[in-house]
């Protein structure tokens, strides 16, 4: 009777299990036959082909298993990026060899049945930024193993800009800030970092806020270089170029900056204090600075930012 019961709980608990995945299974076939995984996830693999390929990379389909799916490119041979969509998460792993020795990086993403324009930016973002660390950490330690000259550079941005679509939000945000010049783009992500660490967070701290990514990418702007700046200028430098800069208007300096103003609970004081005083050097009011946000939370409502 006792091994009966046992052997009737297994069954059930193995049910449970499987049944459910079984589903998701049928359900992930379902939906690829219909969008089929190059266009599903369309917006994704473009901003991975712009960002690690220059944009040309090629999709490689598999007969075989249409959740699979490679990004391959010539010019890039000693790197293929792989995508593997099953019961709603998407893993995408990158495969890059340097000296023949290679680097495996793999990320998961959950959630991903309905991920829309705004999802599929923030994946892509996210694994390239990763990627890019992995690659550059990755040549330093082979260099050094060979005793090579540490010639690795930041690898994530293709020195040809993406196509931008006036019908994405995303590529609309983005082209905005292609006023700014470089070192305007520098100094307002030093900004941003001056902005967080006012309330004695550290500069660890701000390299891990998940908006620092996106920031980097909308600038299109590596992270070494906004530290070289700040180390070689200094607060009162970084001022200098934005209070002579010509880039944006101020709606569109706000916008990148006050997501570091936040914590866990809304504005933090001390970092709020930082804020409006560096836009009260650069000339701008409080009163004026509030106006704007109020400005910025709707159109981050008309684009379904918020």
């Amino acid at each position: 009777m006792t091994t009966t019961l046992i052997v009737l709980l297994i069954i059930t608990l193995l049910a449970m299990i499987v049944l459910p995945f079984s589903r998701s299974l049928m359900k992930d076939r379902s939906e690829l036959h219909e969008n089929p995984m190059e266009k599903k996830f369309n917006i994704l693999i473009t901003r991975i082909n712009d960002l690690l390929m220059d944009g040309k990379g090629e999709v490689v389909k598999f007969k075989d298993d249409p959740r699979m799916l490679n990004l391959f490119d010539d010019n890039h041979a000693n790197m293929i990026i792989n995508f593997y969509y099953s019961t709603g998460s998407l893993a995408i792993t990158l495969k890059y060899k340097y000296y023949h020795v290679e680097l495996v990086k793999k990320m998961q993403f959950d959630n991903m049945r309905q991920a829309e324009t705004f999802r599929q930016q923030d994946v892509a973002n996210h694994f390239c930024e990763e990627s890019s660390i992995a690659i550059r950490q990755h040549q330093t330690k082979i260099n050094k193993e060979r005793g090579l000259k540490d010639s690795a550079e930041e690898y994530i941005f293709s020195s040809q800009p993406s196509a931008q679509s006036s019908e994405n939000p995303v590529d609309l945000v983005r082209g905005m800030y292609d006023t700014f010049s470089h070192d305007e783009k520098l100094a307002w992500v030093n900004v941003a970092q001056m902005v967080y660490t006012a309330d004695g967070s550290s500069i660890n701290d701000f390299k891990n806020h998940p908006q620092l990514s996106d920031l980097l990418l909308n600038f299109q702007v590596n992270y070494s270089e906004a530290e070289k700046q700040r180390n070689q200028i200094g607060e009162s430098g970084i001022i200098s170029i934005l209070d002579n800069g010509k880039g944006g208007d101020l709606i569109m300096k706000l916008m990148p900056i006050f997501p570091f103003v936040l914590d866990q609970v809304g504005p933090n004081e001390d970092r709020i204090e930082k804020f409006y005083s560096i836009f009260g050097r650069l000339g701008v009011s409080q009163e004026k600075i509030d106006n704007e946000l109020e400005k910025m939370m709707l159109l981050m409502q008309h684009f379904g930012m918020s």
